[in-house]
């Protein structure tokens, strides 16, 4: 299938990772701020037992302090060992917590186990507004992000019918170059660029010197033949549980070179094998 229209594209790409289990609703044209509270609001729903929450939902000041962490960890690196660390601490300042108010309180955000079940939310952003680094700049749209547990964790880059998906890697290059992907975006892992005819997948490299060509990644199948139709792409790598084994055992944080990595498809089928 021909796509003269990016936006086309874009809204049939949505239409098959629904059916691929991204089933828990598209947030369109969301700001940073609109994400924060969706996610607050999914992490009250996975946290209100009597021993964390209760009936308290949490404070602005109790996500400002969520977002500091995330802020000091800075890294894809220190990031991935975040989310799958799988809970996140708090001190909790809802006064009306008279049981907790002052206390340390342990939240749930991820667990690379509990796939497509139990607590986990798969949704996607439509359009993300990335803020600006400065004001100089323009605030800028994402294409597609997709959000486990309410985290931003992976963010595909599109382009039409006939465009190079290199286009698609220099997005993403130049989004990092003015400073996007920070607050909140941060927490994204793996980037995906896509065209109907090809795509190009890789993990989060932070710094903008740390991109690199050659860690840019076809998807192949067992027989190592590169994947190139995009609903391939999208039934096969990015869907439900694929993306969530993506994020929890497919991403490796190397302390060795201080680098987040994701497995290749042939290195996924081998470890896939002997697990």
């Amino acid at each position: 299938m021909i796509f003269d229209s990016e936006s086309v594209f874009e809204d049939n790409v949505i239409t098959v990772l629904k059916q691929h289990g991204w089933k828990d609703g598209v947030l369109r044209y969301p700001t940073e701020q609109d994400l924060l509270d969706n996610w607050k609001g999914i992490l009250y729903r996975n946290n209100n037992d009597i021993d964390r929450l209760g009936k308290y939902p949490l404070t602005d000041g109790e996500m400002a302090q969520i977002i500091e962490q995330i802020e000091t960890l800075r890294t894809p690196l220190a990031l991935n060992s975040f989310v799958n660390g799988r809970t996140v601490s708090i001190t909790r300042d809802n006064k009306e917590d008279v049981a907790h108010f002052g206390k340390e309180i342990s939240l749930y955000i991820y667990d690379r186990k509990e796939i497509a079940g139990g607590k986990s939310t798969y949704q996607i952003a439509q359009q993300p507004v990335y803020p600006a680094k400065n004001k100089m700049l323009n605030s800028r749209r994402g294409d597609l992000v997709l959000l486990i547990n309410g985290m931003p964790l992976i963010h595909i880059e599109l382009k039409k019918s006939g465009i190079p998906v290199s286009q698609a890697t220099n997005q993403i290059e130049k989004y990092t170059h003015e400073g996007v992907f920070t607050g909140l975006f941060r927490l994204v892992q793996i980037f995906v660029a896509m065209t109907p005819e090809e795509t190009l997948y890789f993990a989060n490299p932070g710094k903008e010197e740390n991109f690199k060509p050659e860690f840019y990644f076809h998807w192949e199948d067992f027989n190592n033949t590169v994947i190139r139709d995009w609903r391939r792409i999208v039934s096969d790598l990015l869907s439900i549980p694929m993306a969530h084994q993506l994020i929890g055992y497919y991403t490796i944080a190397d302390d060795k070179d201080k680098t987040l990595k994701v497995l290749r498809s042939y290195q996924y089928f081998a470890a896939s094998k002997i697990s």
